[in-house]
């Protein structure tokens, strides 16, 4: 195959297949399960990212339009922000929406990665996309409907916090909601790809799976914002490289960080359903990559024969 033929194709499918492992091999615990992953589907990341951001390119675009106008002052004189804000995210909601059959294609290939398991990078990617589209559409309407409704909520609340602080409740209420889907957002679509269930199952049972682990899916969630956490820290200590700064960041996201964060989210989800739903599933596997528990991995050597 040559240098070049091995190098893409680790770039498109990782580096899986190089070493048979006996259960001694296995990794122990899930970190040790995703640093095992991680080592071998790290290339394969690039290329599941820059897939996967075709498909985002017309929301990318078209907040690039939208919001442009906010960075001249001389634009805003006379209009409002929030009717620029408003009208963003009111034209968003198509583009979020087109991307759900798309996030589920990545979230199959991306699942069996976290597992542990060999994919077919492009062909499961388009098999999970043909299978789950219709759920996916609704899963990624709420998604793009969600921030819209939480802006002018927010808006809305706000303003009338100044007559009653009676307010604070629905306002409180309002950002909880949206903090509880954008967490829910890391489980369902792997659930989607995984178990059969009707639409109003699927969003029942990854709300209460969410709930019922709620500080490490807050965890979670935070984990996958420690880079943008640093550049907006770095952004604020010095002033003067904050356009390089958003650059590095928006091509860090385009080429690596959105898969990269979806095998963490992935790696979370396989084990909170394995905990939840695999254990009252009869014949479902779980601790799925793991080396079984009650695996004994002690050596035993033969004592030397007697003369």
């Amino acid at each position: 195959m040559g240098f070049f033929g091995n190098m893409m194709n680790n770039y498109m499918y990782g580096k899986a297949g190089q070493k048979d492992y006996t259960i001694s091999d296995m990794p122990k615990n899930r970190f040790e399960l995703f640093g095992a992953v991680f080592k071998v589907n790290w290339g394969a990341l690039f290329g599941m990212n820059l897939l996967y951001m075709v498909f985002w390119l017309p929301a990318v675009i078209w907040s690039f339009i939208a919001l442009l106008p906010l960075t001249d002052e001389a634009a805003l004189m006379g209009a409002s922000v929030q009717s620029y804000i408003s009208t963003w995210l009111m034209l968003l909601i198509p583009c979020i929406l087109i991307t759900g059959p798309f996030t589920a294609g990545a979230t199959y290939v991306v699942r069996n990665w976290a597992r542990d398991q060999h994919s077919f990078f492009w062909s499961d990617f388009w098999e999970a996309v043909r299978n789950n589209w219709k759920q996916s559409l609704v899963v990624s309407l709420i998604s793009g409907v969600m921030p819209f409704l939480t802006y002018i909520g927010f808006v809305f609340y706000s303003s009338m916090l100044a007559q009653s602080v009676v307010w604070v409740v629905p306002l409180g209420m309002l950002l909880m909601i949206a903090m509880v889907w954008n967490l829910v957002e890391m489980v369902i679509y792997m659930m989607m790809v995984t178990y059969d269930l009707s639409v109003k199952n699927l969003l029942r049972n990854s709300i209460l799976i969410t709930l019922g682990s709620l500080p490490r899916a807050i965890g979670v969630r935070l984990l996958t914002l420690v880079v943008p956490a640093i550049a907006l820290g770095l952004a604020l200590i010095v002033p003067s490289i904050q356009l390089h700064v958003l650059l590095v960041l928006v091509l860090l996201y385009f080429v690596f960080l959105v898969a990269f964060n979806m095998l963490i989210t992935c790696s979370y989800a396989n084990a909170i359903c394995e905990k939840y739903l695999n254990e009252r599933i009869e014949g479902a596997e779980t601790n799925i990559g793991l080396r079984p528990e009650d695996w004994d991995d002690t050596v035993y050597l033969p004592e030397d024969d007697e003369d």
